[in-house]
């Protein structure tokens, strides 16, 4: 379905012919069309002129952030954000088509940056008054806008794996950290060419804005700058989130050998003086069948342990890592500048000197 406003008003669909002899004149037409079928295509194409190549990429909708400029009209390739019903977010294609007094816009699904707008118009024609110009500034805001949301979700999301990985890590860490980064790699993607989309409409190279349109399209530019920095600063993040999180594996890795290490060399002269002495020898066992004889041996069993945990602590005392410092209270800096305290001094006279 295709629906059109006038200056911001909502009004039928005017004719094929009606359209094709539109000028700034007649006032500021937007169409708007969400899912159109083929025959609402044909009849775009038709009433507004459009160039094969724009009638193609009408029909394939999958495209790339882009602008094309054609003699009668500017043909531009935007995304937007999208909350689906499962929580989940996806970046939907608009397609704007900018001519003489009209604006048109086509998408797969309702993005609601472009609704809210849509709808912006019924309670204030004004917006749409100033001609098309504007209100494709005002498109391209909405739809860049649209995004900052999701980089705060995962902003929020990187936090949480921060901490999950301070307090106890397991095996699902690797799995969001590797769906967070696919996910900031789609939307680099997006947003990069996108970014470089709006540096050129914002420049005075394309001739069918006008300047106070394009000083405004500069804002827009900014903030798609700030997003793809963010989206870089987030996948630098996330990589070094996965290295913390690979090193306290193998910390913990080296903690558990190093106590099975202790229990096995605890045992270890347990097992020496036990199997030695448990040979089928009589001679290793003839002079020990009396009672003290056996508390000897038990003793010995019993001092090897001290015996060789100290032994062990001697040895490796050299290789044991710098104990941390205990911070006893946060570091106090002094002020940059501090008020001079006046000093007053009895002079010969008895008098004041003069302050120091």
């Amino acid at each position: 379905m295709i629906e059109a406003r006038v200056d911001g008003k909502l009004v039928d669909l005017p004719s094929v012919d009606r359209l094709r002899a539109w000028t700034q004149k007649d006032g500021t037409l937007w169409l708007h069309s969400v899912a159109p079928d083929k025959g609402e295509i044909d009849l775009l194409g038709r009433a507004l002129q459009l160039h094969p190549l724009v009638l193609e990429d009408l029909v394939h909708r999958n495209q790339r952030p882009k602008v094309d400029e054609y003699p009668t009209m500017l043909f531009v390739v935007m995304f937007g954000a999208v909350h689906l019903d499962d929580l989940e977010v996806m970046l939907a294609e608009v397609h704007v088509m900018l001519g003489d007094g009209w604006i048109a816009t086509v998408s797969d699904v309702e993005v609601p940056s472009v609704h809210a707008l849509w709808e912006a118009c019924t309670q204030r024609p004004e917006i749409a008054t100033p001609g098309p110009s504007s209100l494709f500034h005002r498109l391209c805001d909405a739809l860049v806008d649209s995004v900052f949301p999701i980089l705060d979700e995962v902003d929020d999301e990187i936090d949480r794996i921060e901490n999950k990985i301070v307090e106890q890590a397991d095996e699902t860490t690797v799995a969001d950290i590797f769906r967070l980064k696919r996910e900031l790699n789609t939307l680099r993607r997006v947003l990069g060419p996108q970014r470089d989309l709006l540096q050129v409409l914002s420049g005075p190279r394309v001739a069918r804005l006008d300047s106070e349109s394009q000083l405004y399209l500069r804002d827009v530019y900014d903030h798609a700058v700030r997003m793809v920095e963010q989206i870089d600063s987030y996948r630098d993040i996330l990589t070094g989130a996965l290295d913390v999180y690979l090193s306290s594996v193998s910390n913990r890795l080296g903690e558990q050998t190093r106590r099975l290490t202790v229990v096995a060399t605890i045992f270890l002269p347990l097992t020496f003086l036990t199997g030695f002495f448990g040979m089928n020898f009589g001679v290793l066992v003839a002079g020990i069948q009396t009672t003290q004889a056996f508390a000897a041996g038990v003793t010995a069993l019993a001092l090897s342990v001290p015996t060789v945990y100290f032994v062990s602590q001697r040895l490796t005392a050299r290789v044991r890592p710098v104990p941390q410092a205990t911070r006893r209270g946060g570091v106090r800096l002094r002020p940059y500048t501090r008020r001079p305290r006046r000093k007053a001094a009895p002079d010969a006279q008895g008098g004041h000197g003069d302050p120091t």
